[in-house]
């Protein structure tokens, strides 16, 4: 697969944009461009103690929200270390436009699979 993270479409990265800097008190940065990601001021390490890694996704696969099935993804699944951003934290998190074939629905990709296992 050659998508890495998670992909959400226009209205759902911008919730998740304004929400990561909030609790990053600011230091993020998204790019809305495809291929883009959130880079943050320091290595992910730095973030533990600030609980960062304690935040996840819930993801709903009915529209029942009661009683519907889902599962929670932290958000560390999605954020690395980067070298081509000199190392420091980058969370993999894509803006979907709207407008194209796959800006209609969240996309997983190869980060969310190899975080599953049975």
């Amino acid at each position: 697969m050659n998508f890495r993270g998670l992909g959400l479409p226009t209205d759902q990265f911008a919730t998740f944009v304004n929400l990561l800097a909030v609790i990053t008190n600011g230091e993020a940065t998204c790019g809305e461009w495809k291929g883009g990601y959130c880079v943050l001021a320091n290595p992910c390490a730095h973030y533990t103690a600030s609980g960062l890694w304690n935040y996840d996704f819930k993801i709903m696969f009915s529209s029942d929200t009661v009683t519907g099935n889902y599962i929670r993804v932290p958000l560390a699944t999605f954020s690395n270390n980067y070298a081509q951003e000199d190392g420091i934290c980058v969370i993999f998190v894509e803006y979907l436009n709207k407008y194209s074939n796959e800006g209609e629905s969240i996309l997983f990709g190869s980060m969310f699979l190899q975080s599953i296992y049975l």
